[in-house]
């Protein structure tokens, strides 16, 4: 996990470094910048829980529990509830990403894959007469009729 030093800068130079660091971010244009970017700035961790935060975003919006998202995912219920947060407090920056996602036909399957999965997972946990695999099979049905 991140640790933020005890020494903290002036919140005026704070304000400087994160609006520089904000507009270069901006002008990144290049698929090779951006990666080069995360790999250089993301631990291998955050690389790998960075990308499952819009998933549980969507799945969140979509009415997924978080029991079951957590267990399709393999994330904490902590990092589940600050997304869950994020949304309901504001979420501007997830609504963004999942613009920007559903905008892509092939993103956009991605996430569709994704609740496929949920389902399919849920499905086989069983459940209150088996309330997932219904789900499950209503989910494929409409995604026919599209």
């Amino acid at each position: 996990m991140t640790q933020v030093s005890r020494r903290t800068l002036p919140s005026d130079v704070h304000k400087r470094i994160y609006d520089i660091f904000t507009n270069v971010i901006t002008e990144i244009h290049t698929e090779s910048e951006v990666r080069s970017l995360l790999e250089d700035f993301l631990t291998p961790t955050e690389r790998v829980m960075l990308p499952k935060r819009p998933c549980i975003a969507f799945l969140l919006i979509k009415g997924y529990d978080q029991r079951s998202i957590a267990s399709y995912l393999n994330v904490s219920f902590t990092t589940i509830n600050r997304v869950s947060t994020a949304l309901k407090v504001n979420g501007e920056g997830y609504q963004v990403i999942l613009r920007r996602i559903g905008e892509h036909k092939h993103h956009g399957l991605i996430l569709e894959k994704i609740e496929e999965g949920v389902l399919a997972f849920l499905a086989e946990a069983g459940g209150p007469s088996n309330l997932w695999k219904r789900l499950q099979i209503e989910h494929r049905k409409e995604k026919l009729s599209r």
